[in-house]
């Protein structure tokens, strides 16, 4: 049996899986991988023997040391709240949660950290939540495909962290990183490796690639859900997702835009050897694959965002 010393992070996308498999001891990608396989169409069983079926073609089953699981931002709570000093940052996180949600905690899945200062220059809480059936869902799917589950995330701050790795001299500029797949389409405002903010747009026609693109150049020119600072100070867009590649797409997102649209090179700053024959094709792939190298990175360095 092969050691395991792989950790991978896994997107479940609407449309289908990205994997991508780090080396943490050699701080490199080993492996990336897209699985055309619905997320939501599928019972978690069905997705999960699908995928232990998937990882063992490619001979990644063995390799395994932990694995990171992607959880839709589309339909979450992520906001920076104040702390109290008197409560504790989970408690603060938990009251935050349920009232966005209107249901008890316990319904919850709910993840917490400190940072920075909040809009009112209090100690600041970014707070991620979700309903816990969607985590229990990940949960059952990591146990059917057999994978040794360490953490689950926000697809959207794993595409964060996947900017942060890779465009560093940006860190000082208002950016906005655009994620966008299926039927939805993700912004998330950030400057100086902190969050600023998150809106969220859902397609209702029947052209979502159209909908999003002009809504969501709309949605970037007046700022939504920027917390901090003014839209006309955006230095620059990122695009990640399985929509960003599509013909014509930034295009249209960047229309009025004074800043270019580019698309999110998930594999700019890391080494990839194995890649080195398959330039076009991993550059194709590359913005896709944000939100499952986020979710990598996360393990690999012990980041919990």
């Amino acid at each position: 049996m092969a050691k395991k010393k792989l950790v991978v992070g896994l997107d479940l996308g609407e449309d289908y899986c990205t994997l991508v498999a780090l080396n943490p001891q050699k701080n490199q990608i080993e492996h990336v991988a897209t699985w055309n396989e619905s997320h939501g169409r599928k019972s978690a069983l069905e997705l999960g023997e699908g995928l232990a079926a998937w990882l063992a073609e490619r001979k990644l089953d063995k390799s395994i040391k932990s694995v990171a699981i992607s959880m839709s931002g589309a339909g979450a709570f992520l906001r920076l709240a104040e702390a109290d000093q008197e409560i504790s940052i989970e408690d603060a996180a938990r009251f935050e949660a349920r009232t966005w949600f209107g249901c008890s905690d316990e319904d919850l899945w709910i993840n917490a950290q400190p940072h920075g200062v909040g809009p009112h220059n209090e100690p600041g809480i970014l707070v991620g939540a979700v309903r816990r059936a969607m985590a229990t869902r990940v949960t059952s799917v990591a146990d059917s495909a057999g994978i040794p589950l360490a953490e689950s995330n926000l697809d959207i701050v794993a595409a964060a962290n996947a900017f942060e790795a890779n465009y560093p001299s940006w860190a000082d500029r208002l950016v906005a990183i655009v994620l966008a797949g299926g039927r939805s389409l993700q912004i998330y405002w950030t400057q100086d490796r902190k969050f600023l903010g998150h809106a969220v747009l859902v397609a209702q026609g029947q052209n979502p690639s159209d909908e999003l693109s002009l809504a969501g150049g709309k949605a970037l020119l007046e700022g939504a859900g920027l917390l901090r600072g003014m839209a006309d100070q955006l230095g620059g867009v990122f695009l990640c997702g399985p929509l960003s590649v599509e013909t014509g797409f930034a295009a249209r997102l960047g229309s009025g835009i004074k800043v270019d649209v580019r698309l999110l090179d998930s594999f700019a700053a890391l080494p990839f050897p194995s890649a080195e024959s398959m330039a076009e094709q991993i550059s194709e792939l590359s913005p896709k694959c944000a939100s499952a190298l986020g979710l990598a990175l996360a393990l690999s360095q012990g980041d919990r965002p």
